[in-house]
């Protein structure tokens, strides 16, 4: 349970990292006086909508400038992002189930901010706009595009009660735009508040197909799969002063083969710096004690078994440097390891047991499973390969006093990026 726990800090630690970490991608932005200035963007992985961004004309000068709403009219991203200013009311009220006002809240207030541009098509232009109190929705009708914002309130008044506002307005919408038919309709009715299933609506709306809307907008996948291969360097530790220790047997280290598989999700796909990552993993390992009995019989013993690791490992990954081409990274997870053991033997070196009569009286006692923390680092080179190295807590094998044994692990390998 303390792994669990330190790998759920590292949940919160991580991304702090980026704070401070810049990402120049190429861009421009538009002035008030509509004067166009192309140069380089620092890009981050903006959770809510940016209240300001740092600006360079090269990508090598020393000198930025930060430019904000009150500044500039808009800015993009080369293939990535688009931001318009917005001048004008936003709802207030809370629509978290935690935080939910107990009657009708209707306030609003004036802000001057970035709305982030999720489509603009031939009839509609959706945009959305994120801060500490909500996530919000806004569609502009051609020609001007000027931002409406979709209403959706959320209160308690003896129960919770949901006002779906939005789904009227885009009923009105799809009707004047002659795209509502009978699925169209159902999709509105089935639809959530949320950025994806608005999308959906609006690209309907401008007849937008799914493959064209993923086409114009060039978006980058969520999310990647890889495998990999390793060596796997096991170092089994016998503890001092444990029965076992004290009969003579020792730790001892063995190096075989590991091999992985699993799936990255990135929280930016365009910048790819922070990633949630669930790895399924298989690693073999020996163990072998050749010692003479310090007590009755006196006599040359072996201790040995072979082990399968099978891991499940959640992971948070982050990209200290993030290149097109070059990344160092490091990660940390908590594994959940199940194991299986084989070839175990205890007994005279001369004389061996036989392999039946170790399997009935299970010597051992092994333990079936145990979990521990993952530290990681590697780079990525290019976009297929990369190498990593990690390093597996301490691991308990024994469930009995007598041995206390237990192992950690280290591993050296490739990646390949699918």
């Amino acid at each position: 349970m303390k792994n669990f726990y330190l790998f759920l800090l590292a949940v919160f630690i991580l991304p702090l990292f980026s704070f401070g970490q810049s990402n120049y991608k190429p861009g421009y932005v538009v002035t008030l006086k509509g004067d166009t200035v192309g140069g380089f963007i620092d890009y981050r992985e903006w959770n809510s909508n940016p209240t300001s961004i740092n600006f360079k004309t090269t990508v090598t000068d020393t000198k930025t400038h930060k430019y904000t709403p009150t500044e500039i009219n808009f800015f993009t991203i080369n293939g990535m992002e688009a931001y318009v200013r917005y001048s004008g009311p936003i709802t207030m009220d809370a629509t978290d189930i935690n935080h939910l006002s107990t009657s009708r809240d209707t306030s609003f207030r004036q802000v001057i901010v970035f709305f982030k541009i999720l489509q603009k098509g031939n009839n509609l232009a959706l945009y959305s706009y994120t801060d500490d109190i909500k996530s919000r929705f806004f569609v502009g009708e051609a020609p001007g595009y000027i931002p409406q914002e979709l209403v959706y309130r959320r209160y308690r008044d003896g129960s919770t009660i949901n006002e779906n506002t939005y789904m009227k307005q885009l009923f009105a919408l799809a009707n004047k735009y002659q795209a509502l038919n009978p699925s169209l309709q159902l999709d509105i009715e089935r639809m959530g508040y949320n950025g994806a299933a608005i999308l959906d609506i609006v690209s309907k709306i401008n007849h937008i197909s799914a493959a064209d809307e993923k086409r114009d907008n060039n978006k980058a996948s969520a999310f990647n799969l890889f495998a990999g291969v390793a060596l796997n360097i096991t170092n089994f530790s016998a503890a001092a002063g444990s029965p076992f220790y004290n009969a003579g047997g020792r730790s001892n280290s063995s190096y075989l083969a590991a091999a992985s598989f699993g799936i990255n999700i990135f929280a930016n796909p365009n910048t790819r710096r922070l990633q949630f990552r669930i790895e399924a993993g298989i690693a073999e390992s020996r163990f072998k004690s050749l010692y003479t009995s310090k007590v009755y019989p006196y006599i040359p013993f072996r201790a040995s078994f072979d082990a399968q690791t099978f891991s499940i490992t959640p992971q948070i990954i982050y990209n200290f440097y993030n290149g097109d081409k070059f990344k160092v990274y490091g990660g940390l997870g908590i594994s959940f390891n199940y194991f299986t053991y084989s070839n175990s033997y205890l007994g005279s070196q001369s004389q061996p047991n036989s392999a039946s009569d170790v399997e009935a009286n299970e010597p051992y006692l092994f333990n079936s499973s145990d979990d521990s923390i993952v530290i990681k680092a590697g780079v990525q080179l290019g976009k297929h390969f990369g190498i990593f190295s990690q390093y597996l807590s301490s691991i308990n094998i024994n469930k009995n006093a007598y041995w206390q044994l237990s192992f950690t692990s280290e591993q050296a390998g490739i990646n390949y990026y699918f």
